[in-house]
């Protein structure tokens, strides 16, 4: 039975290294930490449409056509107003404008132009990226009595030209206007003058454009700004390549008071990074989400007020080490998806950090230091990684941790740690990993199923409430609270399905319910070891049922004890004497014992006569600390210079077949094999098994195609004796230390993978 468990552990582990899923999400189905535009403010919808509230509809005017525009005079002159009541919104969305009417002259019946009494300015959908030259408005649109507007047809800069839509704010001093809304209007560029007379702007939304041209002062004047959103805009070469933003300086944003700033989903560049030096240190909240980035230097996040980040979607970009260093004190929600992130070391020193999403990453182990440290984290989200099992204490480290999400990671083995070390959270996710059955995976499934029917759904909040300015709204709390909201019940699942075991142990003690939002007796099987099935995790035993069967009395425990007490010492002392000594025969005994075992399980093929057909010169097995060694150095010799086709597992391996029957046909689909020894391939149990296959089918094919490579000097007393054997009995290579020898050494190579090739060839050709 032991042994079975550890063939099946290794056999599952390699199956998830080997299925190498593609973890990169499309970025258009992600959301990002600062949401949308109407996540900050509700003045408007999606679409530009002013909302029906109230105090909108008695202080607005609408204008839902060009053609509507022409009339707009009079109906301000119309407007049922007061002194206390004014327009204060103005909607021309959808109107397909080119330029921005110069309307704001029109006054009310008191005498105010709209230009003195706008707050809110939507300006949704238009065509603002057109250039056309010849376009000309009507009187009531292009000019008005005292503020004639001269537009410069003769400017050369193509630049300059794309910033022509803007001229009817050049003409008025808008002094209450607060927020103005330029989404989806297709522009192109941004102008030293275009917001030059809006002093108490706070808000500006220039998103889901296609801006790549920004002029120096673009934003100088704009001293109250607070929230900038130049998210999603996307622009294209004449070749379809997406832009790169271009800055007429790195100074763009220095002095401006902000609060948030918005970059999502636009290339803003790496050349551009500098330009966040620039930004008041006051700085509370960032997205970089999708934003064409990758590794900065650790001075760029120099914002010690900074409460919400989100770095998604840019390849390495925490890939240096003190990249947070003045953000310890304040971060409290970080989102970093998709970032290329091998470890979680850099995540210490935040001290007030909520909510960490670190979906679809490399990282394989949470750090106990690191965990230690995230006291105030509430909600760790690390599906699609590599995550493990674990077997000692972790996630109890993190005492306000409230949600964890292991979707989808490397964990194979339900530890007895892991089932006391998740106890105090409120929700966890399992799902997408190869389980082993066992009776604490059992226990596991228990207590979410048991808590389904005694909780409420409870959504989690922040530490620390307190009111906030709507420019530090974030989605990182609503986001996952939806997916609590919509996670499935497990309870009626198994009703429905008639699959899980109610018979619960009042012993299985914890507080969480799984997170899945999916059919959850299918994310939750298991595979059972003896019988080679798999199996709804429900219908394992609890380990603590089995404990009950074996109860004893008291007194048969009393006899029993005092039993042990005497046998023990007399048994135990020389069954350890013994295994220290022969501990080396021992551990061979046991891998070869294990790798028989799981040759049994082959379905062995017809042998290979001499004129077989291959399809690849030579089968590489080496172990992963010795990756980069076989990609950056062998691969690049072998399929360059010496013409040979090579089979790796993590390229060449059939999809849907197993890893033991993916290693036997490509063993036997390749001209030779080739092992790349080293400390490291020794110590890996997996690598042992290979050696051995290598060795028994080279043996039963009758061929003895086989290539050693020894990357280090092996002592005697570290060689197992099937490589000691091959060694004995086959000439072996090993990569020499000094680099004036490689040459020498892909020589031999080249020429022995050469000798192995044509002589298959000529068996074929006599064949």
């Amino acid at each position: 039975m032991f042994l079975y468990e550890i063939l099946s552990c290794l056999f599952y582990i390699a199956v998830v290294i080997a299925d190498k899923r593609d973890w990169k999400s499309d970025p258009k189905d992600t959301k990002c930490l600062t949401g949308y535009m109407t996540d900050v403010q509700k003045w408007v919808d999606k679409f530009g449409t002013l909302n029906a509230e109230e105090d909108i509809n008695t202080s607005s005017i609408t204008i839902s056509s060009r053609e509507g525009i022409n009339k707009l005079q009079y109906e301000v002159a119309n407007f049922k107003c007061t002194q206390n009541r004014r327009i204060r919104y103005m909607s021309m969305v959808n109107c397909k404008l080119t330029r921005v009417p110069a309307v704001f002259k029109w006054r009310d019946r008191l005498d105010r132009s709209l230009a003195d009494t706008l707050v809110y300015l939507t300006l949704y959908g238009n065509d603002f990226g057109t250039l056309d030259k010849a376009e000309t408005y009507d009187v009531a649109l292009n000019a008005s009595n005292t503020h004639e507007i001269n537009i410069n047809t003769n400017m050369t800069t193509y630049g300059k030209q794309l910033t022509l839509w803007s001229v009817g704010f050049q003409a008025f001093t808008f002094s209450n206007l607060k927020e103005l809304d330029l989404r989806s209007c297709s522009i192109q560029a941004l102008g030293s003058h275009t917001f030059q007379r809006m002093p108490k702007l706070r808000n500006l939304y220039l998103g889901e454009n296609n801006i790549h041209y920004i002029e120096t002062n673009a934003f100088s004047s704009l001293t109250a700004l607070r929230h900038l959103d130049l998210s999603r805009n996307y622009a294209y070469d004449e070749n379809g390549q997406q832009r790169d933003m271009y800055f007429e300086s790195l100074d763009i944003l220095r002095n401006l008071n902000l609060e948030s700033l918005d970059l999502s989903f636009t290339n803003f560049g790496q050349r551009n990074i500098n330009i966040l030096k620039g930004v008041e240190r006051k700085l509370k909240r960032l997205s970089l989400c999708y934003a064409g980035l990758n590794r900065i230097r650790d001075d760029v996040f120099y914002f010690p007020s900074m409460q919400y980040l989100d770095v998604s979607g840019n390849y390495e970009i925490l890939s240096t080490p003190n990249v947070f260093r003045d953000l310890n004190n304040s971060l409290q929600i970080l989102f970093a998806e998709n970032v290329a992130m091998r470890n979680m070391n850099i995540f210490q020193n935040l001290s007030n950090l909520e909510i960490l999403k670190l979906t679809n990453n490399e990282i394989v182990s949470i750090p106990p230091h690191v965990a230690d440290s995230l006291k105030k984290l509430q909600i760790l989200d690390l599906d699609n990684n590599r995550i493990a099992s674990w077997f000692s204490d972790l996630i109890s480290y993190m005492k306000n941790l409230k949600l964890l999400s292991l979707k989808s990671n490397n964990i194979n083995l339900v530890t007895r740690e892991m089932y006391y070390d998740v106890e105090n959270l409120t929700y966890i996710s399992l799902s997408g990993n190869f389980l082993i059955c066992n009776c604490h995976a059992r226990d596991v499934y228990e207590v979410g199923l048991k808590n389904e029917l005694k909780q409420k759904t409870t959504l989690i909040t922040e530490l620390n409430r307190r009111a906030s300015s709507p420019l530090l709204f974030h989605t990182g709390f609503q986001y996952f609270n939806d997916i609590i909201r919509q996670r499935s019940n497990l309870t009626n699942i198994c009703k429905e399905s008639k699959k899980c075991n109610s018979n619960f142990s009042p012993d299985v003690v914890g507080n969480y319910v799984f997170l899945d939002t999916n059919d959850l007796t299918d994310m939750y099987e298991c595979l059972i070891v003896t019988d080679g099935v798999t199996k709804s995790v429900s219908e394992i035993d609890s380990c603590f049922k089995k404990n009950r069967e074996f109860d004893m009395p008291d007194e048969y425990i009393r006899y029993w004890n005092k039993f042990l007490l005497f046998i023990i010492p007399g048994v135990l002392f020389p069954v350890l004497c013994f295994v220290y000594v022969f501990r080396k025969n021992l551990r061979y005994f046991v891998i070869t014992m294990r790798n028989s075992a799981m040759l049994s399980l082959i379905n062995k093929k017809d042998v290979y006569d001499d004129g077989s057909i291959f399809n690849y010169d030579v089968f590489v097995s080496y172990c992963n600390e010795d990756r980069a060694w076989v990609l950056d150095q062998l691969l690049p010799h072998v399929e360059r210079d010496c013409n040979v086709s090579v089979c790796l597992h993590e390229r060449d391996f059939q999809v849907g077949l197993s890893i033991l029957e993916n290693i036997v046909s490509c063993m036997d689909r390749s001209r030779s094999i080739m092992l790349i020894i080293s400390k490291r391939f020794l110590l890996s149990q997996w690598c042992q098994f290979e050696m051995h296959l290598a060795q028994h089918r080279l043996l039963e094919t009758r061929r003895e195609d086989l290539i050693l490579i020894l990357l280090e000097e092996i002592p005697r007393r570290l060689r197992p004796n099937t490589l000691h054997y091959l060694m004995l009995t086959k000439t072996y290579i090993v990569w020499p230390k000094e680099e004036s020898e490689h040459s020498l050494f892909w020589r031999r190579m080249k020429k022995s993978l050469t000798t192995h090739k044509l002589k298959q060839q000529d068996n074929v050709s006599l064949a």
